[in-house]
């Protein structure tokens, strides 16, 4: 268990970092690479840039989910409902941006590492769902007809 909170709490620094880099990144340096690049490169770039926010904004969300899972606020049941699931997959998993050689080599780098940071927390996401789905069908072999959320407060 102790190696399962060390591995979250790194992931969150990670997403943490990445998003600090991500906003000074886009503060002191987008918008001066854009002056330079034609209407179609530069629309580009703010549309992956979008992308990227998008991306740690999910991610951000689900870790914060789940920290509350792991802190005994939450169980593991309601933290995999729909609207706490990690959201955003078709625009997220989307790395037609990632390679383009138009972009600044520095929002490149940010993109292929959120997209990484993504993809890690997808799995962990379909990971917690199918724990959680087990969970639903143990509660209700344990408590017939009483349902979802029944049981133990949290799965850690």
């Amino acid at each position: 268990m102790a190696a399962t909170i060390e591995f979250f709490d790194r992931t969150m620094m990670e997403a943490m970092a990445l998003l600090a880099e991500t906003r000074r990144y886009l503060i002191d340096r987008s918008e001066s690479e854009r002056k330079g690049m034609t209407v179609e490169s530069g629309l580009a770039a703010s549309m992956e840039s979008m992308r990227l926010v998008a991306r740690l904004t999910q991610v951000l969300a689900w870790l914060l989910t789940h920290r509350a899972v792991h802190a005994g606020e939450m169980n593991l049941i309601e933290a995999t409902r729909d609207e706490r699931r990690l959201g955003g997959r078709e625009l997220c998993l989307n790395t037609q941006g990632d390679d383009n050689p138009s972009l600044p080599d520095e929002l490149r780098n940010l993109l292929g590492r959120s997209h990484a940071l993504y993809r890690r927390i997808a799995r962990l996401d379909e990971q917690a769902a199918k724990r959680a789905a087990d969970q639903v069908r143990q509660n209700e072999l344990t408590f017939p007809g009483r349902g979802v959320g029944i049981g133990p407060k949290v799965e850690k």
